[in-house]
């Protein structure tokens, strides 16, 4: 060893906006999916079900509510619900953010998640 070894690496978040903002975490139920298994990454968008509050990635599917920022990886089942862990308050990059494909963010799933205690903001990246 020389010295000049690299041995470790640090890689911005891109996630949150604002540490300073509070931030809270909860358990959601994320809805077993009949499409086969997701990977539901960090920062997707979870959107929860009208009638009994499972989640799902944000889709703009009917009878849901843009309501949480998924904070750690989940896979999904096909057969069962499977326990995440979300982000209900925060101040989140905007650009980071995940949904469906196809899919944007409307300005309703904005006003839900602000209303919910999500706040978005830009950032140059």
């Amino acid at each position: 060893m020389n010295g000049r070894e690299v041995i470790g690496s640090c890689v911005p978040e891109m996630l949150v906006a604002d540490a300073d903002f509070p931030m809270s975490v909860v358990s959601v139920t994320i809805a077993a999916t009949a499409d086969g298994e997701i990977s539901l990454k960090r920062g997707s968008v979870l959107a929860a079900d009208d009638t009994d509050g499972t989640c799902s990635l944000l889709s703009g599917s009917e009878g849901t509510t843009a309501a949480y920022i998924l904070a750690e990886p989940v896979m999904t089942s096909t057969t069962e619900d499977v326990i995440g862990v979300a982000y209900e308050t925060g101040k989140f990059i905007t650009q980071s953010l995940i949904v469906a494909d196809g899919y944007q963010l409307s300005v309703k799933d904005r006003n839900d998640l602000r209303n919910a205690g999500i706040l978005m903001e830009g950032a140059l990246m």
